[in-house]
């Protein structure tokens, strides 16, 4: 990879990341729910919001394959830093 796409492939990689990760926690019993106007009752709209992510996701991902072809499937380099 050249490297001014570096930032870039991180940044697909990191946002695809984040995506599955909140798709994971909705599958997993996370609930999202909103209520249409001040006042009224929340209503929940989980299965919604995880199909737009869902589909947030595969279009990443199709975007990463197309820019990098060569590395689409690999995964981000390693953070800097690790956690303690």
């Amino acid at each position: 990879m050249l490297n001014g796409s570096d930032d870039r492939y991180v940044e697909l990689t990191t946002r695809i990341r984040s995506v599955e990760a909140f798709c994971d926690f909705l599958t997993h019993g996370g609930k999202v729910r909103v209520a249409p106007s001040d006042g009224q009752p929340f209503i929940d709209v989980t299965s919604q919001v995880l199909g737009r992510q869902t589909s947030k996701a595969d279009e990443l991902r199709r975007i990463r394959r197309q820019l990098f072809p060569e590395s689409a499937d690999e995964s981000a380099p390693p953070e800097l830093y690790d956690s303690h």
